[in-house]
């Protein structure tokens, strides 16, 4: 049976028969879990944002992944553009700070899309296929917020332009920026939960219901690793320092428990790591930690604001860390 869609690299024939725009979005939405900055070439991050000594902004190269529609249905662009400078905007304002968003939007012939501005005679510049990248001056305040950018266009990144400024070269970057990322590749770690508690008893109260939740979504089946770090310990050092326990340690799934791991504490301050892997379809899914004492006489947890990095280089508490290892084959 024949279908009626052609491959990609297929050109249209006489009869239309080949790859339209239309299609080609969609196979390129295909290739993408989300729309973003592609990455960076081997000499410039791509399409980063500085300021100048004018009013105006530079753009360095690079590649962009843009969405047709807020709904992503009708597909994705891959937009590349060369180094480029936007602006000017207003110098600074007298008292109060205000944030310039810098953004990029594909224009297409197809769907009548024209670009920002207008002709010396007021009237609208004409439709156009080319790329657009532009910067829309915030409103100054005390606490400033973001402006709303043209409908279709993809924000690239936010500079924050104090009071007074005479150049963008003050102004500094502002808010994060959204990465695209390929279908099925590693997100990493999507986040780190904890209790940040020093002398939590495991009598008080017995941990027997999750104690560290988050909850993510995925749009793909995923590999998922679930990494506890617990710093725990017997309540009291004794003169034999034999005194022993043993914690059980169960990760939860969507409120149903999936593992059980074992921890032999003493009296020693000793963070410990204990792991499970796990697939997951795509979809939304809670994830959890629970702890509860289970031979000895009890544990007490042991936290430190001076560790960062959950190493046990001091004392981290109970810490869950979710990692996401790709997609699930």
């Amino acid at each position: 049976m024949l279908t009626e869609n052609s491959a990609l690299g297929t050109p249209p024939d006489s009869h239309g028969d080949g790859v339209s725009a239309h299609m080609h979005r969609r196979i390129l939405r295909y290739h993408w879990n989300n729309p973003g900055i592609v990455g960076q070439d081997p000499h410039d991050l791509s399409l980063h944002i500085s300021g100048r000594d004018d009013m105006s902004y530079d753009v360095t190269r690079g590649l962009c992944v843009l969405p047709r529609d807020d709904s992503w249905s009708e597909g994705f662009y891959e937009a590349y553009v060369d180094k480029c400078t936007v602006g000017p905007v207003a110098g600074g304002d007298p008292s109060n700070p205000r944030i310039d968003v810098i953004w990029i939007r594909a224009n297409d012939l197809d769907f009548d899309d024209r670009p920002e501005g207008k002709n010396p005679d007021g009237s609208l510049l004409p439709p156009t296929n080319r790329i657009e990248v532009g910067v829309t001056q915030g409103t100054p305040a005390k606490t400033p917020a973001e402006p709303a950018i043209p409908e279709r266009a993809w924000r690239l990144g936010a500079m924050l332009v104090p009071a007074k400024a005479t150049k963008t070269a003050s102004a500094t970057p502002y808010g994060d920026i959204d990465y695209a990322t390929p279908y099925g590749a590693e997100m990493g770690i999507i986040a780190r939960v904890a209790e940040n508690k020093d002398g939590q008893a495991s009598s008080n109260p017995p941990y027997k219901n999750p104690i560290l939740n988050h909850t993510a979504f995925f749009s793909t089946d995923r590999n998922v690793l679930l990494h506890a770090y617990l710093c725990v310990s017997a309540p009291t050092k004794t003169a034999s320092h034999n005194t022993r326990g043993v914690a059980a340690v169960q990760f939860y799934v969507d409120g149903e428990k999936y593992t059980t791991r074992k921890v032999e504490y003493s009296e020693a301050w000793v963070t410990h790591e204990v792991t499970a892997s796990i697939k997951v379809p795509a979809g939304r899914h809670t994830f959890g930690l629970a702890m509860y004492n289970e031979e000895g006489n009890g544990y007490v947890t042991h936290f430190s604001h001076n560790d960062p990095d959950d190493r046990g280089n001091y004392y981290v508490g109970r810490v869950l860390v979710i990692k996401d290892e790709g997609v699930a084959r």
